[in-house]
């Protein structure tokens, strides 16, 4: 059962339009803003990374359309908080997204029972059990953590918000509440939306360089020019030498293609590696 603030009625927006063509959400899949899939908010957590290590990150050039931005004329966007990891983060994240565009945008803030919230992540039923109540509980924490921080270059203007303003979750009344700040919907309505196929990330377990670069690729317009290593790297902020976060963007590459996404090559144009996409198939349609 889903209560909205001010006992509003949940208003169904399962759909959303990306090139003039609907694209329909569920549990297995997401329509997610371009600048979340193409830029470091979702990463690897490897071993090696420190769970408290917080950066800011400079979202300028890709969130200055937002309407905030317009209107008060902030020319400076910046996310910092904790890394956000693909294989549990990302999934929560979809959960919300599925959760405000289901039942919002009448209100800012949706109760609902941690089980329906679990399904709109894209957990089975059978995984519904007190480790991933954790899992996710940490994740919302995580999550709300990242901070938007909108200022005017020269001006002593600025605005602070996040992701998602306030997460709550009652293990004794098994409830979920999620609150957002109504000033960034457009975040999820941007004319430039991605539909994420998370039949894809299950098909790549335990492999979070694949999952991100995933991410990455099918976010890059028809027609792709060659993709950098350096771009690679810049996107996954791998804690690692140069030679092994190339190893493993090679290996992360090879995984994608060994499930049928991906096809292309590998190249080496005045001293640096790049890839060739020849064709991405997002049933997973080519020949494996």
């Amino acid at each position: 059962m889903v209560r909205t603030e001010n006992a509003l009625l949940p208003i169904p927006v399962t759909e959303t339009l990306y090139r003039g063509k609907p694209l329909t959400i569920s549990s297995t899949t997401s329509v997610q803003p371009n600048v979340l899939l193409r830029t470091g908010v979702f990463t690897p957590a490897g071993r090696r990374t420190n769970p408290n290590d917080v950066k800011a990150q400079d979202l300028s050039n890709d969130l200055v359309s937002l309407d905030i931005c317009q209107k008060e004329g902030y020319d400076l966007v910046t996310v910092r908080g904790q890394r956000l990891n693909i294989e549990t983060d990302f999934k929560v994240w979809c959960g919300i997204v599925l959760v405000f565009s289901k039942y919002g945008y009448s209100s800012n803030t949706i109760k609902l029972t941690f089980s329906e919230f679990a399904k709109f992540c894209g957990y089975p039923s059978r995984r519904f059990d007190k480790n991933l109540r954790k899992q996710i509980g940490d994740s919302l924490g995580r999550i709300q953590n990242q901070s938007l921080t909108f200022r005017r270059n020269n001006t002593e203007k600025a605005v602070h918000t996040g992701m998602l303003l306030r997460a709550m979750y009652n293990g004794e009344a098994d409830i979920v509440e999620l609150m957002a700040d109504e000033t960034l919907w457009d975040l999820f309505l941007l004319d430039y939306q991605v539909l994420v196929n998370l039949r894809v990330l299950e098909k790549l377990p335990r492999a979070e360089v694949a999952q991100c670069l995933y991410l990455y690729f099918t976010s890059l317009p028809e027609n792709p020019h060659p993709v950098s290593f350096e771009r690679l790297r810049e996107r996954l902020r791998l804690e690692t030498s140069k030679k092994e976060a190339n190893r493993k963007i090679k290996t992360g590459i090879q995984k994608l293609e060994s499930i049928g996404y991906l096809s292309g090559s590998f190249a080496v144009m005045n001293g640096k590696q790049y890839y060739l996409i020849n064709q991405r198939y997002k049933k997973l349609e080519a020949a494996i």
